[in-house]
């Protein structure tokens, strides 16, 4: 079994990975290519599909070149991708304009057209258990049909970003659950295209392809791929899965309950559960995950170590040996940062806010205070985020014991204690380099029989590091937290002015 080998892609918001991993998750060989975001125009955000297709070419065969042994060894292809970006085809598959990408808010006059109607909202709760906002694909297509008709006519497919890559490797056009649901098209409790919400924004059903689970073969490789990729052909291809849901298996995650922290750019939590569970005030999304019959909660925010890399960016320098600077200075300063306390919405905030004018403050500085309280205030006040969306998703009643962290906050070792006093949780930084891409490969093992237990590999091929754990919350933080909500409260309506 050790001699298979499966192949991850990861095709990312800035650059797309190509990771090989054998059975025992070693990973054996990996390359890397970004390519630019576009901005036509103050709130666009678009790539060419080109970009992503010609990168997964040249570090393909890059890597192949360089480890001729591994491609005969290839058993399997899986490709996770960004949600919602979505690629237009024409009756010859052929690309009619640039990918519109999650980022984008050109939307926003739409969006808010849909939601003034009571009704309108109604229906897209009820066939999607979520809200309209800017990100997800279908107001994007509504655009393109108002603001480009002719691209619109000669529109026969739209495609999610991954799933351009998969037909580009296959000729076969296929999506999965947890990247449907990030359309606004998907009925997520009945995992199939909702004609009630195609009718909603006046869209052709046909639009979109078929639609299945994650862990199945769709397709194999065609000799024209395999002449400009090095992947051999006939290689089985999966059908993959949104990044987050990789990410979040490739983290362990697959049992209801069990949680997934990314303390990366943006801060995630995703919650697995065997129901839908949706929150019917909306501050937190459900979506469909990459195992059969399982659904995520999320809470998705926007600027977590963002914020601490806008401060770096600003006050310091690039380099990332400022942080085990301010790792060593932070030790010093008190819990609570001596009643500094920060709002990390330097770009508006997502959940449970949905607040795309709401932005950063510190509050209560004062003359005692030096670079780093703003240091430590900056990872406390991210670590009141995050408990903000624990908080709504244990209102809905989820249990949630212990997070598993990921992304470079989960490095700090002063970090994880704050998260950890704040959040009355069990954590521990998850001990996998490639997560996303151990993720792909266990989907890849999975429709191929090759792993018979799922819970058998997960625990072979997943760790965690150290518990980090206080059985109370310190005084400081129960205050600050309180204040912390209480500052958002009564700023929202200023930066609205």
């Amino acid at each position: 079994m050790n001699q298979e080998i499966f192949v991850g892609i990861d095709l990312g918001t800035t650059g797309m990975k190509i990771i090989f991993m054998d059975t025992d998750g070693t990973i054996l060989a990996k390359n890397y290519v970004d390519y630019p975001i576009l901005n036509p125009e103050q709130g666009y955000a678009e790539q060419r599909p080109s970009d992503w297709w010609q990168g997964l070419c040249k570090i393909s065969t890059e890597v192949l070149n360089e480890h001729s042994g591994l491609k005969d060894r290839i058993a399997c292809i899986g490709i996770s991708g960004q949600m919602h970006t979505q690629v237009y085809l024409d009756n010859n598959n052929r690309i009619l304009r640039n990918a519109i990408t999650w980022m984008d808010q050109r939307t926003r006059k739409l969006v808010e057209r849909y939601n003034a109607k009571e009704e309108n909202r109604m229906i897209i709760s009820d066939y999607t258990l979520n809200s309209l906002s800017t990100t997800y694909t279908a107001p994007h297509i509504v655009w393109v049909k108002e603001e480009e008709p002719d691209i619109y006519r000669k529109t026969e497919k739209v495609l999610l970003a991954k799933d351009y890559i998969k037909y580009m490797l296959t000729g076969e056009m296929v999506t999965d659950y947890s990247d449907a649901v990030g359309t606004l098209l998907f009925n997520t409790v009945k995992k199939k295209w909702s004609d009630e919400m195609f009718r909603l924004f006046d869209l052709a059903p046909n639009l979109m392809p078929e639609v299945d689970k994650s862990a199945q073969v769709i397709g194999r490789i065609t000799p024209e791929a395999a002449s400009i990729t090095g992947l051999p052909e006939g290689t089985p291809v999966i059908n993959g899965s949104a990044d987050q849901a990789a990410t979040s298996l490739g983290a362990g995650v697959i049992h209801p309950g069990e949680v997934t922290a990314i303390v990366g750019t943006a801060g995630v939590i995703s919650v697995i559960s065997d129901e839908p569970i949706a929150d019917p005030e909306h501050r937190v999304l459900c979506w469909n995950y990459c195992l059969e019959d399982k659904w995520v909660n999320l809470g998705i925010m926007q600027t977590a170590g963002e914020s601490l890399n806008w401060f770096k960016r600003t006050f310091d320098s690039e380099s990332d040996a400022v942080f085990d600077i301010y790792n060593q200075e932070i030790a010093n300063i008190e819990d609570g940062s001596e009643g500094l306390i920060f709002l990390p919405y330097l770009m508006g905030e997502r959940s449970p806010h949905w607040d795309s004018e709401a932005r950063g403050v510190f509050f209560g500085m004062s003359m005692n205070h030096n670079k780093y309280h703003f240091v430590k205030s900056i990872m406390e006040g991210v670590s009141f985020a995050f408990k903000n969306n624990l908080e709504v998703m244990e209102s809905l009643g989820i249990n949630i014991d212990k997070l598993r962290l990921l992304g470079g906050g989960s490095k700090s070792e002063e970090w994880l204690n704050i998260m950890a006093k704040v959040l009355n949780k069990k954590i521990s930084p998850v001990k996998v380099a490639e997560t996303g891409a151990l993720g792909s490969s266990i989907l890849c093992g999975l429709a191929l029989g090759v792993y018979d237990s799922l819970d058998d590999v997960v625990s072979r091929l997943t760790m965690t590091g150290k518990e980090y754990y206080y059985e109370e919350i310190p005084e400081i933080y129960y205050e600050n937290y309180n204040k912390y909500k209480k500052i958002y409260q009564r700023t929202k309506d200023i930066f609205k002015l």
